[in-house]
């Protein structure tokens, strides 16, 4: 035989190496797939756990900023509204000769007829200042001044008025108090004030008059806001099945007030009332946190098994898609935040702050000018054509003020039918600016009278106007609020539908 190698063994030689090279490549890849497969898997264990994780805290944070806000925003509207009620009952103490008489002493009929048609006329002019079901004088020996509802007659005996109403005046420094009572099944929140040794002044509102105080915004909608009192009992709530009960204790135990706090049910902030120390408190299922959150998740998860690059890209887009809308929901409930959302006007707090602001950067030699505007006989509107129609009256009337107003003044809502506006001109003084001011408003009021004239014809729809123009760059927003409410009362005392302007020089006393 021939010892020469065959051709084929440097084939066969050479096909063995190349064997065990695809082997290699084989397991090679085998193994790249598996490790490649386990790096998908923990990939998107991570990322999923990851954003999952990210997105949770960072809606949970946000949104819970954003409820304190919207709390805080609550509250100062609760306050605002009971402030008001406060406010109109103790212009009762104006004159000695409201808050001194007493039915009880008094023998002399004529005497007793002549006095009690004078504190009757105040009553007449302070309820129409408020949406009042009940305002009147109670006295020791049960007669009465004033209007008291058929419901209350329904709810006490005659002989017992004086004596429940007298228990409740509960806060001895004010001698007045705040209740509500379930013999009216809730319908109703009372404020009760001493007047003197024999008599109490007892206004009360009807709770859903509430609804006008309590807006949701509607990017967190599916939040329930509800007012409680001492007694953790309902008074008013969203959800109408939670008045008159006993507060839901899953959100009870949640409820810290001034904070937010969470568990695997509910998000939950609250703030209790100046006025009354009552608690407002919003509750947000964590469905709604988690909803979005989900279909994240899932989305992710399919994503990411497709290819890693792909969810490594995902793994950005996903946090710039959480992130980016979470930045545009922030800016768009801060906006809300700021705004009636009825009138689109600058709601009362974030007023207070610009006119803060606006003042303390004032300089001297500048004239500020504070102007307050109140609807007369607003409701009227509400009670003959409806509160859809009062809202529309309260929308025009925002619109009016924006087409009359110049880029030297802001405005805003104060609550209910009540705007204000401040005008701030450099170099000018307090009686130059009046004399620029006054015939603008009184053009203003007759363009109201023109816009609104089918109102006034109906139901006596008219605006008053109270201004305080001021040189004093040091003034502070509650001083100049007094002022212009004290115009603004001028106005309504002289007759409605007029202007008061008054200047308080610097030095002048507040």
């Amino acid at each position: 035989m021939d010892n020469k190698k065959h051709p084929l063994h440097d084939t066969l030689g050479k096909a063995q190496p190349q064997s065990r090279t695809n082997a290699f490549m084989r397991r090679y890849k085998r193994n790249l797939i598996i490790i490649f497969m386990t790096v998908i898997v923990v990939f998107d264990i991570l990322l999923t756990t990851g954003v999952s994780y990210y997105a949770t805290k960072t809606m949970n944070r946000k949104i819970s900023l954003l409820m304190n806000a919207n709390t805080y925003q609550q509250a100062m509207n609760v306050d605002s509204y009971f402030t008001n009620i406060k406010d109109t009952v103790s212009l009762f103490f104006s004159d000695e000769a409201y808050y001194t008489y007493d039915a009880t002493k008094v023998t002399d009929e004529i005497e007793k007829i002549e006095k009690e048609n004078v504190i009757v006329e105040r009553i007449r002019s302070l309820g129409v200042l408020e949406n009042f079901s009940d305002f009147g004088i109670i006295y020791a020996d049960n007669s009465y001044i004033g209007w008291l509802s058929e419901g209350m007659f329904e709810m006490l005996a005659h002989d017992e008025m004086y004596t429940f109403f007298s228990v409740h005046v509960s806060a001895e420094n004010a001698e007045s108090g705040w209740f509500c009572t379930d013999m009216n099944n809730y319908d109703r929140i009372y404020y009760v004030k001493r007047i003197n040794e024999n008599a109490v002044i007892v206004a009360s509102i009807f709770s859903r008059e509430l609804e006008s105080v309590f807006n949701v915004p509607q990017s967190l909608n599916g939040m329930d806001v509800r007012l409680t009192d001492s007694n953790d009992i309902v008074l008013y709530s969203t959800n109408k099945s939670e008045i008159g009960k006993i507060i839901d204790s899953e959100i009870k135990h949640l409820v810290i007030a001034g904070a937010s706090a969470s568990d695997k049910d509910y998000l939950v902030t609250s703030l209790s009332a100046k006025t009354n120390g009552w608690d407002i408190i919003c509750s947000l299922p964590e469905e709604y946190v988690t909803e979005d959150i989900s279909r994240l998740v899932l989305f992710t998860q399919i994503f990411s098994t497709l290819l890693l690059l792909a969810v490594a890209a995902f793994g950005y887009f996903a946090l710039y898609k959480v992130s980016n809308p979470m930045n545009e929901l922030v800016a768009n409930l801060a906006d809300k935040a700021e705004h009636d959302q009825l009138t689109g006007a600058i709601n009362k707090m974030s007023f207070r702050t610009m006119v803060e602001t606006l003042i303390m950067n004032a300089s001297a030699g500048d004239a500020i000018a504070f102007v307050m505007f109140d609807m007369d006989n607003f409701k009227q509107v509400n009670d003959t054509l409806g509160h859809i129609t009062g809202d529309d009256v309260l929308i025009r009337f925002a619109k009016l003020l924006t087409a009359k107003s110049a880029s030297d003044r802001i405005f805003g809502r104060l609550g209910g039918d009540e705007f204000a506006m401040l005008i701030i001109r450099k170099d000018t003084s307090p009686g130059e600016l009046k004399n620029i001011l006054e015939p603008q408003l009184e053009e203003l009021r007759l363009a109201f009278i023109d816009e609104f004239e089918v109102f006034n014809q109906k139901c006596g729809l008219s605006l008053s106007l109270g201004a305080v123009v001021s040189g004093d760059n040091g003034i502070d927003f509650d001083s100049i609020y007094k002022y212009a409410d004290e115009a603004l009362y001028e106005s309504k005392r002289g007759g409605k539908n007029r202007l008061t302007i008054v200047v308080k020089e610097s030095g002048d006393e507040k």
